[in-house]
């Protein structure tokens, strides 16, 4: 029951609402006890005052203070009070019926008080007390007033029964209308987690109902379906390059086997086994070359700058290097390739030396393949706008504007016949800008079809 969410916020919200309603009770309880003796003291002053001013006006005429006392008490009844006239000595001069020939004991520090200030109280035997002088003049004695504290304790004890039987009952109500409201917030949370469950890697383009983007559910359903999105595109791309790789491989390894079936299927001459071990080389290179491009690829972690051995480089040599070795692969094409060697200014970089020259050589791979011979490539380096600017130009077969968007892309090829006769599986250009975007850098191409091509690569350069 505890594991619930809706359970544990009716619990902690009934427990703050019972601490609150018990501090609001109490301080209640002592407000209104203190109020009922404020009241109680005013009315026993108010009583007391009356009393004396009747019998000022009786001993006026009667000239007798018991006599003039006797006939006040007698007239003005009151009922649950007790009434006592005494002179300036404490002597009693009369007394209400009430008190049955009792007195009401009362300190004489309480007499000078009310001598002092004209009126004071105290609680003396189970009763409240007020003491009044009789005139201004304080000459002839003082009017008490006394109530049982009892009506007090009564109505503070209604007062503590309504608390008792009332603050749980609210606090009970509150309750199940916390419960019923938490119930209603987390439906939608209930709802998403019976949606979120029934996803799975089949259906992933599902998403989660949004009732409302602008609250927190919302945003919290909106965050998941791009998460959820992130994930379907993810998989697609997994599963479409998973089926692109199998698909690259089944074809070296379909023409190895057959190739390898035919040669052994009769006895043949040196010329054809020659021929057949030279089909078969080539295609094994190819595999291999395809096996090294995904080998790379699947260094790709999701942060893509956290799998990179990063060192100061020159990147000047890099490209030099870069373009000798690249010289073996033009001649062979009969393409011209040509550094453009125009004194840049020495460029360093905190790169992955290893995996940037695999870049420019990718680069400079895919101009020579898609480069006819008597063709011409050039490789230039500059600084620009404090980055580094790594140029490959050729007047190759140039790639349609439909599909310069996508040449990045795993094993996309513009001509895929053309790719395949010339050993390319789709996986240079890809790898290239893995290798840029994972330095922080850019990399660009601008092409016409039919006069060529331009690569352009960004890379952040050490100041």
């Amino acid at each position: 029951m505890f594991d619930s969410v809706r359970t544990r916020l009716t619990l902690w919200y009934a427990g703050v609402l019972a601490l609150s309603l018990i501090a609001f009770a109490l301080v209640i309880y002592y407000a209104a006890g203190n109020i009922f003796h404020e009241r109680q003291d005013e009315s026993l002053r108010s009583t007391a005052q009356t009393v004396a001013s009747a019998y000022v006006e009786e001993l006026g005429e009667t000239q007798s203070p018991s006599k003039a006392g006797e006939v006040v008490l007698a007239e003005l009844t009151f009922p649950n009070r007790y009434v006592q006239l005494t002179d300036n000595t404490g002597l009693r001069i009369a007394s209400s019926s009430n008190l049955s020939g009792s007195t009401i004991t009362t300190p004489a520090s309480v007499f000078i008080e009310a001598r002092a200030r004209g009126a004071s109280n105290v609680t003396a035997n189970g009763l409240r007390v007020a003491v009044v002088p009789l005139s201004s003049d304080r000459s002839l004695g003082f009017a008490e007033v006394a109530e049982p504290l009892s009506a007090i304790e009564e109505a503070l004890r209604e007062l503590r029964r309504d608390l008792f039987f009332g603050v749980p009952l609210v606090l009970l109500l509150a309750s199940a209308g916390g419960y019923f409201l938490a119930r209603k917030s987390l439906a939608s949370i209930a709802s998403m987690n019976s949606q979120t469950q029934r996803i799975s890697a089949q259906n992933l383009s599902s998403r989660l109902d949004v009732t409302n983007p602008r609250d927190e559910l919302g945003r919290l359903a909106t965050t998941i379906n791009d998460l959820l999105a992130r994930l379907e595109s993810s998989f697609k791309e997994q599963q479409r390059f998973i089926a692109d790789a199998s698909h690259e491989l089944r074809t070296p390894l379909a023409v190895l086997r057959g190739e390898t079936e035919v040669a052994l299927g009769k006895t043949r001459s040196i010329d054809e086994y020659q021929h057949s071990l030279s089909l078969i080389q080539d295609e094994a290179e190819r595999l291999s070359r395809i096996v090294e491009d995904l080998f790379i690829l699947a260094r790709q972690p999701i942060n893509r700058r956290a799998a990179l051995n990063k060192e100061p480089i020159s990147l000047n040599d890099a490209v030099k290097d870069c373009a000798r070795a690249a010289q073996v692969l033009a001649a062979r094409k009969g393409v011209r390739l040509k550094l453009e060697e125009n004194d840049p200014p020495s460029i360093a970089l905190n790169a992955d030396q290893e995996l940037i020259k695999r870049m420019i050589l990718n680069l400079l791979d895919n101009a020579v393949k898609y480069t006819p011979a008597g063709g011409e490539i050039s490789l230039a380096l500059a600084r620009e706008n404090g980055n580094a600017e790594i140029v490959v130009r050729d007047n190759g077969i140039g790639i349609p504007a439909a599909d310069q968007s996508r040449v990045f892309d795993r094993f996309y090829r513009v001509d895929k016949a053309r790719a395949r006769a010339l050993g390319g599986a789709g996986l240079g250009l890809s790898i290239a800008q893995w290798i840029v975007e994972a330095h922080g850098g850019r990399i660009g191409v601008v092409s016409t079809p039919g006069r060529g091509s331009t690569f352009t690569v960004s890379l952040p350069a050490k100041t």
